[in-house]
């Protein structure tokens, strides 16, 4: 764990507060660290993809909304 530093920022109070309700926790400061500890957790995982056969190339996280990336067909 990386040292804690204060921030201020703008966050939309109802997302911030469906996200901690979602999320099970009791402060705001620990849904904003959950999440990016899930950000974390996404790239290591898209990193991981990337490294994997093509067959799993199309996997397409539910965490995420942008489109799985494309894979290039072989030409045999």
């Amino acid at each position: 764990m990386g040292r804690k530093v204060r921030k201020t920022l703008n966050i939309d109070a109802e997302k911030l507060k469906r996200a901690r309700e979602y999320l099970g926790v009791d402060t705001e400061t620990e849904v904003i660290d959950q999440l990016l500890d899930d950000c974390e957790f996404e790239r290591e995982l898209l990193q991981l993809l990337r490294e994997a056969p093509p067959s799993f190339k199309t996997f397409r996280s539910p965490l995420t909304r942008r489109p799985p990336p494309r894979v290039r067909r072989r030409r045999r």
